[in-house]
């Protein structure tokens, strides 16, 4: 048994532009009154389509520009208050919801509630909804207050993840077995608390969490050795860690910073004897593992390995094979549990 997930359909391109207007009015009643200028009712369309997945609403809307507004007496009359997450693939917004002034463009993910006045303009979009009532969401995430008006900007994991998760929503086949499409919504469900739970996630059943922090940070310093300032510091801040928890968390290790120094160190020799950086300065070698002159990196890369980088170049250059050394390759004990 099948059960179409397609709920309601709207195209408003046909007509005069008192009647476009007033069907979009009709469309978006419980949102807000739509505002135009004579202008913009006359070159005002729009599509959308909604589907019902479960417990959650998703669509994708497109519409020339017009002005939304929900006054606040108009918000306090909301009965059962619903959470709406927007993720624009085209066009522009700017205004207010609540305390919040909002400015949203290509791939920005906004939440907004119905119970929160709210007056901001759209300008020729398309953007893909979620719309969900707010004691669901609140069952899962927690108060939906502190992000009533929060937009995350296009590049934000946020917007990244919620965006692809509700395009795979929307191109959903037309019918699905019921089961399957409350099990479509309870994943959005699922999805959303895990991205804007400001929580940390939950380990996985008996993972130690020292352990788990400390392969956060390995992986932390692999993706951050080109960075100069890459250090206990800035670790630290990044996992808001005392230094003496670093220490005791990394004491394997020894020494955090001497340990990153021999990475970068062992992982420019790898680059190098590879063939890889011939043609490239030392200089510039120095650079790209986060070693800001390139006169420390020589004397560091000489007390390693006993010969400078430029040597160790030239031999790749005529076709030498070279192996690591030991005192270059002992640094890997620390990433074989990443």
């Amino acid at each position: 048994m099948t059960a179409t997930i397609v709920r309601h359909s709207i195209r408003l391109s046909d007509g005069d532009a008192a009647y476009r207007r007033a069907a979009w009015q009709e469309a978006m009643g419980t949102s807000g009154e739509i505002q135009m200028t004579p202008e913009e009712a006359e070159r005002f369309t729009s599509e959308s389509l909604w589907r019902r997945l479960g417990p959650v609403m998703v669509g994708r809307i497109t519409a020339s520009d017009f002005r939304l507004v929900r006054t606040k007496a108009a918000a306090e009359r909301v009965g059962l208050d619903h959470v709406f997450i927007n993720v624009m693939e085209a066009g522009r917004g700017y205004g207010t919801c609540g305390r919040r002034r909002m400015d949203f463009g290509i791939g920005s993910l906004m939440i907004t509630k119905l119970s929160s006045p709210a007056d901001y303009t759209l300008e020729g979009v398309t953007f893909n909804a979620i719309v969900l009532p707010r004691t669901l969401l609140e069952t899962a995430l927690g108060p939906v207050d502190p992000f009533d008006g929060r937009v995350f900007k296009p590049d934000s994991p946020e917007a990244l993840i919620v965006g692809a998760h509700t395009r795979a929503l929307i191109d959903l086949p037309e019918s699905l077995a019921p089961a399957k499409a409350a099990m479509a919504g309870r994943s959005c469900l699922q999805l959303l608390a895990t991205c804007l739970n400001r929580a940390p996630p939950l380990q996985p059943a008996g993972a130690d969490e020292n352990v788990e922090t400390a392969k956060d940070i390995r992986r932390y310093v692999e993706e951050h050795l080109s960075d100069p300032d890459l250090g206990p510091d800035m670790i630290c801040r990044a996992f808001a860690l005392s230094r003496s928890r670093l220490y005791r968390l990394m004491s394997a290790t020894g020494d955090v910073a001497a340990t990153i120094r021999r990475l970068r160190l062992a992982r420019a020799h790898r680059e190098i004897a590879s063939r890889r950086m011939v043609d490239v300065p030392v200089v510039q070698i120095a650079a790209r593992f986060g070693f800001r002159q390139e006169r420390s990196f020589r004397r560091a890369f000489q007390d390693a390995f006993g010969y400078s980088p430029a040597a160790l170049r030239d031999k790749a250059r005529a076709g030498v094979r070279v192996v690591l050394p030991a005192s270059g390759a002992v640094i890997e004990d620390w990433f074989k549990e990443l």
